[in-house]
């Protein structure tokens, strides 16, 4: 858009005129916002500022001219940025210092966008059309070193060298995006007109929805939607006849990557809808929507109404089971990116684990690459180059970038790093006790009959626990404790009201000096900052925020995402679904959608409900939803009309695709032999690793190879133990024990029968010698290269050196053999155990590097942090085998979601979800009142076995356990729903004998959802 001046005459007009018709010449009106005399007034009313043009484009950024039509002969001198004329309307001036002052005046302003901070490429020029460049020169003013160049009255003539010097003083390549110059053009208060949209070419069309009556209309829409589809854009095609498809250009491509989606209406509708066009989904009305879902039941009306609505909308999508939200994020995305020219830095999704970070970035960058290839058009691979710069990651990894920037304002530094504090902790714990029965005798503590260290393990887990679920020190300190009715045990909540009151204090001090926190930190900490919108309101403000799994946030993360909203007006997207909200152990509340609402009260969202479901046969669903129903009328699961999952997926076995058994193995074996295909998968879906365990060992005796996904069991798997133990053979060489270790470890793969030992009865110094003997020194050499080479060089050297990939086929099935009682593993199974090691092993030297990328690892503190993990997390998961070798896949429910089987069996069901009773409850935020703002803390200890009728208990806990038995009740409920929803065309679900049923397992819960138990 170029917009002149106003003014008819004035001094120096002419001069500016001749500038401005050049530049209208070299600069494409549709892509350039161009203004001759901008005028700017300062704040206080003091004065103004008038810059003489004005040029913003992509390239060039923001650029001030300021024009001088003055003549060689009327320039006397220039000193420093002092200029002196003669016969010139004025005697001096600074013309580059008025160029820059006026660029940075109007520069500010537009920097105080936070969308714009730090994006601005700023230049400044002086002008002068009455001047050549030779009589510069023969003046000597192109020696001055600090004179700039300026704009000459040739450069204005010959346009391809105006260019050329507007471009030669780029200093980043960096280029203003559409949407930043729709928000230069916002901020100077040009109108959003039609014109405008064109000129800052900020909208490309994300999808057109075509509804044809007839082959005519169609006629006449086919060229439309061929370069609808060249340009990158969806297709929705609506019609009540057959079309002729093959005009359009690629159009079997188109529809395989659904960029052309084909409705055919298979209804006989007297009212067929009228044939129209609609862009973007402007006009779309939800009668529209509702007519288009009638007439058209293949069409995901939900879909479409998630991922066209206004880009300023906050939305809620409850997406059920299978019904494809991870294609409506992506599809959201889009048309955020075309449609509002959003860029994709400005987008930051949260994933739940970091597999699903890695998925999503995947999955972007291939939706990118395929429009490429689909189009042709190069800005489809600079999205996908993009996709780097979008903040895609854990909540945790979030809330890290989070306090990275805001560490300063709870006193840590910017570099501020992840620690255990494991140790710290108990000796922290431990001090207190000590300093606590300095001033009381400890006598009545002693006749409580626990163990010093018993204690200190129990108050460590209640302390993990107040951290898992986000308490803040100030809340730790203000727990209600309720009231005792015994002296011991009030002995006992003493001790407790002791050690909460400064823990934390003492823990965070030793933080602050490490500049460290640990992983619960990353989340906690930020309630110090989201209650504070000055401290928020230094992050970059109108962002656009998805967040995956939001039905498995917790308290602290949604009072992060309404601070984001409430302070720095972010645009949330979250999508969920609360029947599957299946984390509450790690604090998850499944009440997040509700909490959300409260939160930001100010904001409204619009809600969406995905039903059409992708992944199971309508047979199977229909099933499913007499169970569902059933457990919603108990209030075991939140089920409504709008949770019924619809599918227009045909059943493989429409009689015969749901059973009840009395024992697994009687069928397994037959649903095995009848899976149509070798893709087909089969899944036992079990609660616990014990429980899959003993499901692996009936298949290897049976001999069928399976694959394990199970729950926290990355850390002791063989890649990590093995590591361990090389890492501890380097560290001591000369202890015999750990020397052995390292050698049989794969990196190595020596077999050493003990019996050759034997006869060195066990002097260390004899053994370490017959076996640096035996094998050559090797080993000895790797330890020496640690004078010279980094601990993870010698590793890898270690790994080349002895081709540990290439020997692990062999060593692995060396193992199976141990395991399997010497028979003899099947090959698919050895190929099973190599992928999942190679894998593991890939995912460890990830972990290593992400844990230690800005430090450098010495072997103590590798081995250090190694045994600690291999001890303490059982969160971390194995990374998912993408592999079609085993049909059998053993799976906890946790593991199991967002995955797919054809065949579900639930083979255990009448083991209790709560046979260890719970020492100790910390009430849920949700349930705090008005007038009970304290979080309260039920406890009940019993170390006196042979009193167990008799134990400690304060006056919140059985308050607590009962509501705490409900909701565990309520969460595997869900588990269940989980389960079955992986389906999609078998399930098989084993129930034992009625008398056997406890009230507190699987099978009384389908029970009362209405599968029959066995006499």
């Amino acid at each position: 858009m170029f917009i002149p001046t106003t003014l008819k005459d004035g001094p120096g007009l002419e001069a500016e005129l001749s500038v401005w018709n050049a530049i209208t010449q070299i600069f494409d009106e549709q892509k350039t916002l161009a203004i001759h005399h901008l005028p700017m007034f300062f704040s206080n009313g003091a004065g103004r500022r008038e810059i003489d043009i004005l040029i913003i484009n992509q390239l060039l950024g923001v650029c001030v001219i300021e024009v001088k039509g003055l003549r060689i002969d009327q320039i006397t001198s220039i000193q420093g940025s002092q200029w002196s004329y003669t016969n010139f309307y004025e005697a001096n001036g600074n013309p580059y210092k008025q160029a820059e002052n006026q660029l940075n005046m109007l520069c500010n302003h537009l920097e105080k966008n936070p969308l714009l901070y730090r994006r601005l490429k700023k230049r400044a020029f002086v002008a002068l059309p009455y001047i050549s460049e030779i009589q510069w020169q023969e003046r000597g003013f192109h020696k001055l070193i600090h004179v700039p160049m300026p704009l000459f009255k040739d450069d204005l003539t010959d346009l391809d060298k105006l260019v050329r010097k507007l471009k030669q003083f780029t200093l980043s390549k960096a280029k203003l995006t559409n949407f930043e110059l729709m928000q230069i053009s916002q901020e100077l208060g040009i109108q959003k007109t039609k014109v405008q949209q064109v000129v800052l070419g900020s909208r490309t069309p994300f999808s057109y929805l075509y509804i044809v009556q007839t082959t005519k209309d169609f006629e006449e829409y086919k060229n439309d939607i061929s370069n609808a589809l060249c340009n990158g854009a969806k297709v929705y095609l609506f019609t009540y006849t057959n079309l002729e498809l093959s005009d359009i250009v690629d159009y079997e491509k188109q529809k395989k990557e659904f960029q052309l989606n084909i409705y055919k209406s298979e209804i006989d509708s007297k009212s067929p809808i009228a044939s129209k066009c609609f862009v973007d989904g402007e006009q779309v009305t939800m009668a529209i929507l509702e007519q288009l879902a009638k007439h058209f039941p293949s069409f995901n009306s939900g879909q479409y109404k998630a991922i066209h609505q206004p880009i300023d909308a906050n939305q809620i999508i409850t997406a059920g089971a299978g019904t494809g939200k991870t294609h409506v994020m992506i599809d959201r995305i889009l048309f955020l990116l075309m449609n509002g020219g959003i860029p994709l830095k400005q987008i930051t999704m949260i994933t739940f684990t970091n597999a699903s970070t890695n998925e999503m970035k995947k999955r972007l960058e291939n939706k990118f690459i395929t429009l490429y290839n689909l189009t042709g058009q190069t800005r489809f691979l600079e999205f996908a180059e993009d996709v780097r710069d979008m903040q895609i990651s854990t909540i945790h990894s979030f809330a890290r970038y989070i306090l990275k920037q805001l560490a300063h304002e709870i006193g840590y530094g910017q570099n501020i790093q992840l620690g255990s504090y494991k140790y710290e902790k108990k000796r922290i714990i431990h001090g207190l006790m000590d300093e606590f029965f300095l001033i009381r005798p400890i006598e009545e503590f002693l006749k409580i009959k626990v163990m010093d260290y018993e204690f200190i393990d129990l108050v460590y887990d209640m302390w993990e626990e107040m951290e898992k679920k986000g308490l803040t020190v100030d809340e730790i300190k203000k727990i209600d404790w309720g009231n005792t009715s015994t002296d011991e045990s009030a002995l006992i909540q003493e001790v407790f009201k002791y050690i909460f009151s400064q823990c934390e204090t003492r823990l965070d001090k030793l933080k602050r000096e490490d500049n460290k926190i640990t992983m619960g930190d990353l989340i906690r900490k930020l309630k110090l900052l989201t209650n504070s919108g000055e401290r928020m309101r230094q992050l970059s403000k109108g962002h656009y925020i998805f967040v995956d799994e939001f039905q498995d946030s917790d308290s602290v993360q949604i009072e992060l995402l309404a601070s984001l909203q409430s302070y720095l007006q972010y645009r949330l997207f979250v999508v969920g679904d609360v029947k599957q909200a299946i984390y509450r152990f790690r604090g998850a509340d499944y009440k997040s959608f509700l909490e959300l609402q409260n939160a930001t009260l100010d904001a409204t969202y619009d809600k969406t409900e995905l039903q059409l479901n992708y992944r199971s046969s309508a047979s199977l669903l229909d099933k499913m939803h007499q169970l569902f129903e059933r457990w919603n009328e108990k209030s075991w699961l939140s089920y409504e009309k709008a949770d019924r999952l619809q599918s227009n997926m045909p059943s493989h076995f429409p009689n015969d695709d749901w059973h009840v058994l009395d024992d697994y193995k009687n069928d397994f074996e037959k649903a095995l032999a009848t899976l149509p295909d070798k893709k087909d998968k089969i899944a036992f879906i079990v609660r616990t690793n014990r429980q899959a365990k003993k499901i692996k060992e009936y298949c290897v005796s049976k001999n069928i190879p399976t694959s394990e996904n199970l729950d926290g069991t990355f850390f002791t798997s063989p890649p990590v133990l093995h590591l361990k133990s090389l890492i501890d053979g380097l560290l001591f060489p000369h202890e015999s024990k750990l020397l052995l270790n390292a050698l049989q470890t794969p990196f190595f793969g020596y077999t050493v029968p003990y019996r050759v030992l034997i006869p060195f009865r066990g002097r260390k110094e004899s053994i370490t010698s017959f076996i640096h003997d035996k094998t050559c020194n090797e080993f000895k050499q790797y330890v020496l290269l640690l004078r010279t080479l980094s601990p993870m060089t010698v590793i890898q050297k270690i790994i080349h050196d002895k081709k540990l990939f290439a020997r692990l086929p062999q060593y692995l099935e060396q193992q199976l053999l141990y395991i399997n009682k010497e028979t003899v593993p099947l090959k698919e199974e050895v190929e099973l155990a190599v992928l999942r090691y190679i894998k593991n092993w890939q995912h460890l030297m990830v972990l290593i590097e992400r844990n230690f990328s800005s430090q450098h690892v010495t072997l103590p503190i590798l081995r250090d942090w190694l045994g600690l993990q291999i001890k303490t997390n059982r969160t971390e998961n194995e990374p998912i085998l993408e592999q079609d070798k085993a049909q059998v896949e053993i799976t906890t429910v946790h593991r199991s979601k967002g995955l797919e089987y054809h065949t579900v069996f639930l083979p255990i069901t009448d083991t209790p979800f709560n046979a260890v009773e719970q020492q100790y409850f910390l009430e849920e935020a949700s349930e705090q009142t008005e007038t009970r703002t304290q979080r309260r803390f039920g406890w009940k200890i019993t170390w006196d076995k042979k009193q167990p009728s008799n134990p400690h208990i304060n006056s919140h806990f059985e308050d607590l356990k009962e509501y705490e038995d409900k909701e565990q009740l309520k969460e595997e409920t869900r588990l269940l729903y989980v389960a079955l929803t992986r389906a999609m065309q078998r399930v098989y679900i084993t129930m034992p004998k009625r008398k056997r049923i406890a009230n507190e397992s699987w099978a009384y819960i389908l029970m009362n959802g209405g599968l029959g138990a066995f006499q």
